[in-house]
């Protein structure tokens, strides 16, 4: 007889209860992330900083800035090295009148390596501005360093929400290494709805709560961002991955274009123009396909042809010939025999080897024939325009192959590629109907491209600058060991232009070269030349340039103040007065500085510095003083040194004489190798009156 159970007295738990239990049970891990998620957020995590972003009133409306900080957020995977977008402003709700270009794209469409002023986007809004002298237009570019089309398709929505007129679209190098590309986020990459799940998973303000808390020290802060972006370094020609980023590109392409005709926005989808002829494969080609007794004969194959190629194309192309029929899938076979064939005039034959070794290079930083063919498709789905610049690109090089008169490395255009690029848009818009279609008499009143280039701002530092930043991307080790002709032409051009410098303009160019960038840039080389120009007394080169340099930053930061007050300078030096136009170019600027310190745009003490001179030009000596002493409160070494002296001038024009030599006694007493500057103060008020001109800056 088995034993008998002893009751407990306590019921079990119904099918109810047991259902509510283990609801609870499921639910409480539910409960406790969101929780995680809401703490998270009152600590100022989660979302996107947005990269239109309203900063503040202004007369008419709303300023909106283009903001670096909603581009960096796609740069998750190496946010201490992001690519930039440049910073515009603009006006909300639009001002009548206006006509109102967004361009969204990467580097090539953002102008890289040129200046903002001579951008395609700079060209291109000369150019309107002379076709439609009734409106005011705005080119407002959203181009990216280093992003792939999924960024751009965001960028883009945003853009849709402050009334464009035209939408330019220039997207489709970058899909395999940018921000979202393939070959950049892992297995995420290849999958258009993966891109969207990563991109809403990195929103969640716990994942960024752990990210910031787990990211480790930079290891990468000497490489370059082409350097960076590269995941996966070998892409072989059968490799699914170029399937996908084909298809990426396809799908966002048709999502902006869908999204422009809903918001009934005229929209112009471009191809990507590429080096072809001047530009090695980037990648290594691999012979793993070749049986191991054919490997050193290809290898032999192509060495041979090297040798031939510079002094004999002919004999050159019989080994190529024989190695590519070995084979053909190998991208520097492919490339050598196009040049033979370009060296013999055989250009059509030259340009169909050089596509293909484009499209067969293992590290595709270039669009292939498979991205071009997606963004047509995309634009023939949508019905939407397209602007073909590779084929007006080849239509414009020798033999119809596209090499160093267009491009200044493998997808950045040279300026007269900018230029060209803005010339397509023109021509593309003559063929469009409505409000953005150019007739044929509007079109005749635009002028050469190089007027516009030198209207611009084109001149010999900044094309120095251009080949400098080549220089530097061509030293990046995989470039520089496949496309080593083009290292030594870079190093052969900047050599030749530094031969003709002062030593002093040496000196600037080493620190300009030396100067990290910030904000997406470096510090412009014109303002840099044109200061040394003003310590030499040469008013009239320093002006010129730094006129140019107030075109190649953007409104409403320190340092477009600071180009603005230098230019002035050099005006009231040449003319012995300021004009009471360049008063209120002055007091414009005073406006900006004044908008700045506003919306707490001031961290380095810039900003308040230059407001101060500015109101010195102006003669308003009492209204420059809390501005110049604002800004000494940020600034140490030199720039001190420089506050100091601007805030000196305004005490004695004020009569505060006796605050100007505790000023003065101060920095001589505690500011170390700087106490001549302090000592000169000194003793200009021992000497009586301090002169007109006051202390050198």
């Amino acid at each position: 007889m088995s034993p008998r159970r002893r009751s407990t007295g306590k019921p079990g738990l119904t099918p109810a209860k047991r259902r509510t239990f283990a609801l609870v049970a499921l639910l409480l891990p539910v409960v406790l992330l969101l929780a995680a998620e809401g703490v998270a957020r009152l600590a100022g995590y989660g979302g996107y900083a947005p990269v239109l972003r309203k900063v503040g009133s202004v007369e008419g409306g709303t300023m909106v800035l283009a903001d670096q900080a909603g581009a960096i957020s796609y740069f998750f995977a190496n946010p201490t090295r992001p690519g930039y977008n440049e910073q515009y402003q603009f006006i909300d709700p639009k001002p009548k009148g206006v006509f109102r270009v967004f361009i969204v794209g990467e580097s090539a469409a953002k102008g890289f390596p040129q200046p903002r002023n001579l951008a395609s986007s700079a060209f291109l809004q000369a150019m309107l501005s002379d076709a439609w002298p009734d409106r005011t237009v705005e080119v407002i570019n959203l181009g990216t360093t280093a992003v792939a089309s999924f960024p751009v398709l965001g960028m883009m929505r945003e853009a849709l929400a402050f009334e464009p007129d035209l939408i330019v679209i220039h997207t489709g190098h970058n899909e395999f290494f940018g921000a979202y590309g393939v070959n950049s986020i892992g297995s995420a990459g290849t999958r258009v709805w993966m891109l969207g799940a990563t991109r809403f998973l990195r929103s969640l303000a716990l994942v960024q709560w752990i990210s910031k808390r787990t990211q480790a020290q930079d290891p990468l802060m000497n490489k370059t961002l082409m350097e960076i972006m590269v995941g996966q370094t070998r892409t072989a020609a059968d490799d699914p991955v170029r399937t996908a980023a084909a298809g990426n590109l396809r799908s966002n392409l048709e999502k902006m274009l869908s999204l422009c005709r809903q918001h009934g926005v005229p929209a112009i989808v471009c191809t990507m123009p590429s080096n072809e002829r001047d530009l090695y494969p980037i990648g290594e080609d691999g012979l793993d396909q070749l049986p191991a007794p054919d490997r050193e004969s290809f290898a032999d194959l192509l060495r041979q042809a090297e040798r031939l190629l510079p002094t004999d194309p002919q004999s050159a192309s019989v080994p190529l010939m024989e190695a590519v029929a070995l084979l053909p899938e190998h991208a520097r076979a492919r490339f050598l025999l196009g040049t033979a064939w370009y060296s013999l005039g055989k250009t059509n034959e030259a340009r169909g080897e050089f596509i293909a070794a484009r499209d067969l290079d293992t590290m595709p930083w270039r669009a292939t024939t498979l991205q071009q063919e997606a963004i047509r498709a995309a634009a023939t789905s949508q019905a939407a325009t397209v602007c073909d610049l590779e084929s007006v690109f080849r239509a414009h090089s020798p033999g119809g192959c596209i090499g160093w008169e267009l491009m200044d490395d493998h997808v950045h255009p040279t300026l007269r590629g900018q230029a060209l690029m803005a010339e397509a848009l023109v021509q593309t818009l003559q063929a469009m109907t409505g409000p953005v279609s150019i007739s044929d008499s509007q079109r005749e009143r635009i002028r050469p491209w190089q007027e516009y280039a030198a209207a611009l701002g084109d001149n010999p530092y900044d094309r120095y600058g251009v080949d400098h930043t080549m220089w530097v991307l061509f030293k990046v080790p995989f470039m520089r060991e496949r496309n080593a002709p083009g290292l030594r032409r870079l190093e052969q051009r900047t050599a030749e232009f530094e031969a003709g410098l002062s030593p002093e303009l040496k000196t600037v160019i080493r620190d300009w070269q030396s100067e990290k960038p910030h904000a997406g840039g470096k510090r412009p080389i014109t303002g840099m030349v044109a200061r040394q120009f003003m310590r030499e007394k040469r008013y009239a080169e320093a002006l010129a340039l730094f006129e140019i340099a107030q075109k190649s930053v953007p409104e409403y930061t320190s340092w477009h103040m600071e180009y603005v007050y230098f230019a002035l300078v050099c005006r009231e030096k040449l003319a012995g007065s300021l004009t009471e136009e360049e008063r209120q170019l002055a007091l414009r600027e005073i406006e900006q500085g004044r908008f700045l310190l506003r919306r707490g745009f001031s961290e380095t003490g810039f900003t308040e510095r230059y407001t101060g001179r500015l109101h010195q030009l102006r003669g308003e000596w009492a209204e420059a003083i809390p501005f110049l002493n604002a800004s000494r409160q940020k600034m140490g070494g030199f720039d001190l040194v420089a506050a100091d002296q601007a805030l000196f001038l305004s005490l004695v024009k004020t009569g505060r004489t006796a605050e100007a030599r505790q000023l003065a006694k101060h920095g001589a007493a505690n500011s170390g190798q700087y106490a001549t500057f302090y000592q000169q103060m000194l003793a200009l008020l021992d000497q009586g009156p301090v002169p007109p001109e006051g202390l050198p800056e």
